[in-house]
């Protein structure tokens, strides 16, 4: 099994976090709310402007460890 490293976590959550909250009907405050972000930093995430950073990253992980895009 080939491991990721910290900056291809970071890309592949980035780009999927529209994704795991559109999987569990969170709205974009709610999800900001949890991952520990403010909704704009969010939105910038989502249409991929910015990049998580490695503490939302690890965030979602941990929340969201169920999530089937995740898997």
């Amino acid at each position: 099994m080939s491991r990721l490293t910290k900056e291809a976590m970071i890309d592949i959550i980035s780009s999927k976090l529209r994704l795991i909250r559109n999987e569990y009907n969170f709205s974009q405050e709610k999800m900001a709310e949890l991952v520990g972000v403010s909704k704009k930093t969010l939105i910038q995430i989502e249409k991929e402007r910015l990049k998580a950073s490695w503490t939302v990253v690890l965030a979602v992980c941990g929340l969201f460890r169920e999530s089937e895009i995740l898997k």
